[in-house]
């Protein structure tokens, strides 16, 4: 019944009686969030961080655990899934069909996030562009059966648009993968460069500034005035 209702709910337009209606099924999800009208399937729990914006028109299905951290943002038409974390044999851990997203990462639109294994953003990590596929299991060739490992984005690591990555995959801190590249299975993306290709491989040294982060962050209280406002406006209606 609390699965269904949480179904019902989620297809709300955003409000603060909807934030309100998903406390009372058990999630936390605080005033300041702005939830859209999205598509919830059998997910356990939802702990959103203040300032959370999710926009219309995404699909969450079969997962243990969505949590954001403050001010982080998914925007249009993603499909994040963790039915892959049922496979036989599947060993319980902290990520097991889980989304973890830390203060200001963002999700941008039309991609494919398989949680099964576990999907865990850094803070201020970027998955821009559109039509990523970040992948959390795949067929184990030398073992048979199916490897479940989480990918990881790491704090002010962007994946751009078009990107493959595969399970175990590690993008480390303040890392650029370019557009349409892929990572194979395990592969870890050197700290501070850019990498691109088919296998993905090092390209050159990057620093990217800082002022790059603050874009449509969420004003926290306290911040100087003439940064960026909260998301309330972008959806919210009473």
């Amino acid at each position: 019944m609390r699965q269904a209702l949480t179904t019902l709910v989620f297809l709300l337009p955003p409000s603060g009686i909807k934030n309100r209606l998903l406390r009372k099924l058990g999630h936390d999800v605080p005033d300041t969030a702005v939830v859209g009208i999205c598509l919830v399937r059998r997910v356990d729990r939802f702990e959103l961080g203040e300032g959370t914006l999710i926009h219309h028109f995404n699909l969450f299905r079969d997962l243990r655990l969505v949590k954001t951290g403050v001010g982080c943002r998914i925007m249009l038409f993603n499909q994040i899934v963790g039915d892959s974390g049922y496979e036989p044999g599947a060993v319980q851990t902290e990520n097991l069909r889980t989304l973890r997203m830390g203060d200001d990462s963002h999700i941008i639109s039309q991609h494919y996030l398989d949680c099964g294994g576990g999907v865990v953003l850094g803070d201020q990590s970027w998955v821009t562009g559109i039509r990523s596929t970040l992948l959390s299991h795949a067929f184990d060739p030398t073992n048979g059966g199916v490897i479940l490992d989480p990918v990881t984005i790491g704090d002010r690591a962007v994946v751009a648009t078009s990107c493959t990555m595969l399970p175990g995959t590690v993008v480390g801190e303040g890392a650029l993968l370019a557009a349409g590249s892929t990572t194979w299975t395990g592969q870890e993306v050197k700290s501070g460069h850019l990498s691109g290709g088919v296998p993905a491989r090092r390209l050159s040294v990057i620093d990217i500034p800082a002022h790059v982060y603050g874009r449509a962050r969420y004003q926290r209280p306290g911040d100087v005035v003439g940064t960026p406002e909260p998301p309330t406006s972008e959806l919210r209606s009473e």
